[in-house]
């Protein structure tokens, strides 16, 4: 007897849909990748891809991304507001459409980009990460969520963790647990911590105002981490416990690897991730600024970091 004939034909690849290609888009660019562009979308959202893929590829400074959009219609107003803004640096980011998540992306390129060359005034800075935050891409609303908890530590703002832990806390709590825990150490000293000297690899247990230096740098080699500063490069996996008092051999293997990065500097070594992130430290890098006394006057990492 012959088979059913749906049972003898194999079914089609099926096209990404909208939500798997900017899942994909997006995954890339967290992990520091270049993103694949799916060979075929379905056509009701080609174009939202396509505009996603072009705002993906804009750099602050360079010619505005192309809108793929028909003339007239809602989208291609929203994306020819973001392409005139970005061409003049005139208007108010905070009131352009986010509809598109090409556009979200675009809004957080440029943040990123006023970050390191003209810092916004806190207000708006804080009003373009609440929308970030009030939806889009689940990576983005994540990368907004980073950038606010560093900034509200590095202002020493109480009231504004208060409420973004009121109206996100539930996505990340030991994320909020740890900013809480870091704010309430400003002002006084540090914990100890276990660090191995590099080079040399004999440990310590001090805290950070014991270094010496007023200013420390917690971030792996490839930072321009200032002469006179303290030096603490984490470990890549951090698995170490924090109160040995040997290396493991795949952990002494990647101290001493070190060494060349070091350019005849001094240095510690960070074995042990989990006590650092217990306590918020979890986005390099990490600038510490010590009061005369050793005791922690600023924490300013990752996105608001120098």
């Amino acid at each position: 007897m012959m088979p059913p004939p749906q049972a003898s034909i194999s079914a089609a690849p099926q096209a990404p849909l909208l939500g798997d290609a900017e899942r994909g888009l997006f995954a890339a660019l967290d992990a520091g990748e270049r993103p694949s562009r799916p060979a075929k979308i379905p056509a009701p959202d080609r174009l939202a891809f396509d505009w996603l893929w072009n705002a993906a590829a804009w750099k602050p400074g360079g010619a505005a991304p192309a809108s793929p959009f028909p003339k007239g219609s809602v989208a291609e107003r929203e994306a020819q507001a973001w392409r005139a803004f970005l061409l003049t640096g005139n208007g108010d980011p905070a009131r352009l459409s986010l509809d598109q998540s090409g556009s979200r992306l675009l809004l957080w390129t440029w943040m990123r980009n006023r970050d390191r060359r003209d810092p916004l005034a806190p207000p708006l800075r804080r009003r373009l990460e609440d929308r970030l935050l009030a939806g889009g891409p689940p990576i983005l609303q994540g990368w907004a969520l980073r950038h606010a908890l560093c900034f509200a530590i590095a202002e020493k703002d109480g009231d504004r963790l208060t409420r973004l832990k009121a109206a996100h806390g539930s996505k990340a709590p030991e994320t909020f647990a740890g900013a809480q825990a870091l704010l309430g150490l400003l002002g006084g000293p540090s914990p100890a911590f276990r660090l191995w000297q590099l080079p040399g690899l004999r440990y310590q247990d001090a805290q950070l105002g014991e270094l010496g230096p007023r200013s420390v740098w917690i971030c792996p080699p490839g930072f321009p981490v200032p002469k006179g500063a303290a030096w603490i490069i984490p470990s890549e996996t951090g698995e170490q416990n924090g109160r040995e008092t040997d290396l493991s051999p795949g952990m002494r293997a990647e101290a001493e690897a070190l060494t060349p990065e070091l350019k005849g500097r001094a240095a510690w070594f960070a074995a042990s991730r989990g006590e650092w992130e217990d306590l918020g430290l979890s986005w390099f890098p990490i600038l510490i600024e010590l009061d005369k006394d050793g005791n922690l006057a600023s924490v300013k990492m990752g996105d608001a970091a120098p």
